[in-house]
């Protein structure tokens, strides 16, 4: 019987489950400024707080996401708090970035992303229209 209300239990409630992914926009989003300086394209993102090694970074198919974990302890004689949570921000990269480019700087609780820019290639490619002569 609890083996059943267990499983009936996870399959309800598996959507609300934040570690699956499935409610993003529910997860606190980490701030950002995004700026173009010379030949670069320059993510800053605020992570006050977090270890750099909590951060994970990947580019896919145009997009940098950014994802990152925060835990903190607070501990006295009489109690213990825990604190913990995953912030996550997706960041489109405009045009002509080179995604194989990046590098990452953590200083001052500020992560800065760098990319090389490229040259803006026109997306796709422009077909002729024939229009054959009336006889």
């Amino acid at each position: 019987m609890a083996t059943t209300l267990t499983r009936w239990r996870d399959n309800v409630f598996a959507p609300l489950d934040w570690s699956n992914g499935l409610l993003p926009m529910f997860l606190p989003e980490i701030r950002v400024e995004q700026v173009v300086e010379e030949d670069r394209y320059l993510v800053r993102a605020e992570l006050p707080g977090i270890d750099p090694k909590d951060v994970d970074l990947t580019v896919l198919n145009g997009v940098l996401k950014i994802r990152a974990e925060r835990t903190a302890e607070q501990r006295d004689k009489a109690h213990s708090e825990f604190h913990y949570g995953r912030l996550v921000r997706n960041v489109v990269l405009p045009a002509g970035v080179l995604e194989d480019s990046g590098a990452a700087i953590y200083r001052d609780g500020m992560l800065e992303i760098s990319f090389k820019m490229g040259e803006i290639k026109e997306p796709g490619r422009h077909i002729a229209i024939e229009v054959p002569k009336a006889k």
